[in-house]
């Protein structure tokens, strides 16, 4: 019986070098030792990191944007590989939608970042209503939010265009150490405002356009872990390709071959499987 070849790209997978990747957020060093440590005692990368392909005119150089998987990417380079299977998309596309997250603060982390808002360098702020921060943040005129329980909201306002990461990180750094934080999307803000009496604040963020995202990432200008969030249809789940192919020293194009390779395996084995449709997934 003849066999059927199959393109790595109808799923959107590729091995890439992993010092080719670029970083668009921080990553948190407690979560990246957690999963490295997951990764070590598996030997086996579950989930392949979200990239998205970003090509400048016709020719340009390709620039490969880590979108989803920064803390993936950070402990798989700490454990020493050379390649990384990655989910690409087009970046900007229509498959891609990028939305913000807006983090629940505690009492202790809620008191230090009220505590210490007007001394973030290079901002200001000044306090305004809710819809009025929600209007400002979806213009991008205002940098973040805090809100309190009773609505008095805080807004940071950035003075110099071009800054806008370094003061995210400086305003993410007075409560980032008070444990590990909490992340909801926009839908749930009142809501968990109005029945929670352990959430004393919320920081809300803009939503980032995706050119921002590459031109932080080209230069380095890293935005704080866990604010930016995109929405990516198909993603490909448990792949669990072994730690050990991954640190091999091979050609880019030779561990690519053996991807294809590998996955016409999979898919002849019917070991790989499409959902149309949305579905919940319960964690152990």
């Amino acid at each position: 019986m003849a066999t059927t070849a199959i393109d790595t790209r109808h799923l959107h997978l590729r091995m890439v070098r992993a010092d080719e990747l670029l970083l668009h957020e921080e990553t948190d060093p407690e979560r990246v030792t957690r999963l490295r440590n997951a990764v070590i005692n598996s030997n086996v990368l579950r989930n392949p990191p979200i990239v998205g392909i970003h090509q400048e005119g016709e020719g340009g150089k390709e620039t490969m944007v880590v979108l989803d998987g920064a803390t993936r990417t950070t402990a798989l380079r700490e454990l020493g590989v050379k390649h990384v299977m990655v989910q690409v998309v087009d970046y900007p596309g229509t498959d891609v939608a990028l939305h913000a997250w807006y983090h629940m603060l505690g009492e202790r982390a809620a008191a230090a970042v009220l505590g210490s808002m007007g001394s973030i360098p290079g901002a200001t702020t000044s306090v305004v209503s809710l819809n009025e921060a929600q209007i400002g943040l979806s213009e991008r005129r205002y940098l973040a939010a805090v809100v309190e329980e009773n609505d008095v909201v805080h807004v940071l306002e950035c003075a110099d265009e071009g800054t806008e990461p370094a003061a995210l990180r400086h305003l993410v750094a007075r409560y980032g150490g008070f444990g590990e934080i909490y992340r909801i999307v926009q839908g749930d803000l009142i809501e968990t405002l109005q029945r929670s009496q352990k959430v004393p604040a919320v920081v809300l963020f803009p939503t980032w356009a995706p050119a921002d995202i590459v031109g932080f990432a080209r230069n380095a200008d890293l935005l704080p872990a866990g604010i930016t969030r995109h929405v990516i249809p198909g993603r490909a789940l448990n792949v669990n390709v072994a730690l050990d192919l991954l640190t091999i020293d091979t050609p880019t194009d030779a561990a690519n071959l053996w991807l294809d390779q590998w996955l016409t395996a999979k898919i002849m084995r019917k070991k790989v499987r499409y959902y149309h449709e949305p579905v919940f997934v319960f964690d152990d």
